[in-house]
């Protein structure tokens, strides 16, 4: 038979055709689905200018028309209030929508994964339950604006644009003083660590990494969820009043983007002509204390603020002040706990009545329940709130030591009335489950807002001691081994610290001053011979003390403990331990 080429070259072309289509098809059913393991499992709608990424049996599914429609909306309210151009924010946006905490950890994981061939330019992970606002301000400044240098002016503008319309002057406003932060101070706690990469900016932003590997994967198990600017984050929220007095008052968004870019934020605040950056942060205060006393949530600012300082009693009279006037619901929940913290169990009582929202009606309810037939004392200076738990005699014992340890503390500091709370409040819980639920009760943390929370198995002396130093002179150190060792100091005499020194010099158990640190010995001893050497250090000058203290500040000039003593006292650990040795530890 007669060959016939033409014939065989075509249907050589459409089996060919037909492997082709084989291979697509197999590609396309299953290696493709593959090759993106975090859409396993997952179903994807594309609204406008987003995919939305749910999990199958996810709950959020329903609500995605309205949630398209908010991010859309965000979107180009974003895109205006930063003068940003739309060509420059890439479409589709893919926004992976999450129940949960541990279903954002999963999915952002597989993204990284080497495996994924997912190639999104533009993911946004999302909680269903949270607002987009914030992320996706964050997604239109990498896109818009390109990278900046400055933690602190990323975070500002990025809180600044999720709510243009809130004046954020008036926390400036309402702070007390001990509470604010300087411009100056502000910066250095960006250098260490205060205003931390955004789940945006780790894992989803453009300039993040593509790939993730093992030191990432323990980070991302730590991830919190919570990544609102609440009340007590005060670094964030003055940085987004500054943003708004430069947008304000320093040339506008034009301004702010000019100086946008790589470098540090000192570097990239010189670019503001005619103003250094000292008189910048002056001017901000001014302006701040000025323009934020007029804010609607003002009063209610000044009410957190106080209590949050340690200043309860003037906190309740304020908040009476303003329930009497008509409250908010946030007014009369936060009415609520500075009436507990003076004691007017009943006036708690009487505002959860009041509340219609459930959510702060319950907690506030939970604290009222808590603190249901306490006791209250007033003994000069100090208030104690006093569970049903102990028992009159227990409690006494606490009270009588506490009101010892709190003269002495303030008379070894040389302090006065106005360096620390009044009263101190201390609540004196039963057990730990209690103390746990009752720490919330108060904004910040004890050694920011003076506020005890104690049980019977705590020495009250040095939880005392490790507060109020650090309230007094308005900043903590960051060591552990000062802290520790002041606590000791104020909290036992010369005689007993003495005592117990020499025991561990008897024993053989002692560690030269030069190598004192925790983890290296017994916590007992670490403390003993901690206390002892910050006992020489008060005993020879408080000022020098508090120098030390404040030097090893992280908004300090952030020394180690040896390069502090150094600088204050122009003395080592070693020097010390020689004057101890021969002047005080006179062993028998």
């Amino acid at each position: 038979m007669k060959k016939k080429p033409l014939a065989g070259l075509i249907g050589g072309f459409a089996v060919g055709a037909v492997a082709i289509g084989v291979v697509v098809l197999v590609i396309w059913l299953f290696i493709e689905p593959l090759s993106a393991p975090e859409q396993t499992g997952t179903v994807q709608f594309r609204v406008a200018h987003f995919n939305l990424w749910y999990q199958k049996d996810a709950a959020g599914i329903a609500d995605r028309t309205a949630l398209a429609k908010q991010l859309q909306h965000d979107l180009d309210e974003l895109m205006n209030t930063l003068q940003v151009d739309p060509d420059l924010i890439p479409d589709p946006i893919d926004v992976f929508v999450h129940d949960d905490l541990s279903s954002m950890q999963s999915s952002i994981a597989k993204r990284k994964n080497p495996e994924s061939r997912g190639g999104y330019i533009a993911p946004l992970d999302l909680l269903a339950s949270e607002s987009p606002r914030r992320r996706l301000a964050e997604l239109v400044l990498a896109f818009g604006w390109g990278q900046c240098g400055s933690r602190l002016l990323k975070h500002g503008v990025s809180l600044y644009a999720s709510d243009p319309d809130r004046n954020f002057h008036a926390v400036i406003a309402a702070l007390p003083q001990r509470l604010y932060h300087p411009l100056q101070e502000l910066i250095l706690m960006e250098d260490r660590g205060g205003f931390p990469e955004s789940i945006y900016e780790r894992y989803d932003s453009p300039y993040s990494r593509v790939l993730i590997g093992l030191a990432d994967y323990k980070k991302l198990l730590d991830l919190s969820a919570s990544e609102a600017d609440t009340l007590s984050d005060i670094g964030a929220l003055e940085a987004a009043s500054f943003v708004q007095y430069l947008i304000e008052h320093m040339g506008g968004m034009r301004e702010l983007k000019r100086i946008w870019g790589k470098g540090s934020t000192e570097k990239l605040l010189s670019r503001v002509e005619g103003v250094s950056i000292s008189d910048l942060g002056s001017a901000w205060y001014a302006t701040g204390r000025d323009e934020g006393s007029t804010a609607s949530d003002y009063e209610y600012l000044r009410v957190y603020y106080l209590l949050a300082d340690g200043k309860a009693d003037l906190a309740w009279n304020l908040a009476r002040e303003l329930m009497a006037n008509g409250s908010s619901q946030e007014a009369l929940f936060l009415a609520g706990r500075c009436a507990i913290c003076v004691g007017e169990m009943d006036e708690a009582k009487e505002v959860v009545s009041r509340l219609d929202d459930q959510k702060q009606k319950r907690e506030l309810q939970n604290y009222v329940d808590l603190y249901a037939d306490w006791r209250v004392s007033n003994r000069n200076g100090l208030r104690f709130l006093i569970s049903p738990h102990i028992s009159a005699e227990n409690s006494q014992k606490l009270i009588s030591r506490a009101q010892r340890v709190y003269v002495r503390i303030i008379d070894q500091l040389a302090l006065n009335e106005s360096d620390v709370p009044q009263p101190l409040v201390v609540f004196m819980y039963g057990d730990s489950e209690s103390l746990q639920v009752g720490e919330g009760i108060v904004p910040l943390s004890s050694a920011r807002n003076g506020v005890l929370h104690i049980t019977t198995a705590d020495d009250i002396a040095y939880d005392m001691a490790g507060v109020l130093p650090a309230y007094a002179w308005g900043k903590d150190t960051y060591s552990r081994l000062l802290r520790s060792g002041l606590a000791v100091a104020l909290s036992y005499s010369k005689d007993e610290l003495v005592e117990q020194a020499c025991a561990l010099r008897s024993e053989g158990t002692w560690i030269p001053l030069t190598r004192l640190d925790f983890g290296i010995a017994d916590e007992r001893i670490i403390k003993i011979e901690a206390g002892l050497m910050l006992w020489y250090l008060l005993d020879n000058s408080v000022q020098d003390m508090r120098e030390v203290w404040i030097a090893t500040s992280p908004v300090g000039l952030y020394l180690s403990v040896d390069a502090a003593l150094k600088r204050v006292l122009g003395k080592t650990r070693k020097e010390i331990e020689e004057t101890l040795v021969s002047s005080v530890l006179l062993c028998k």
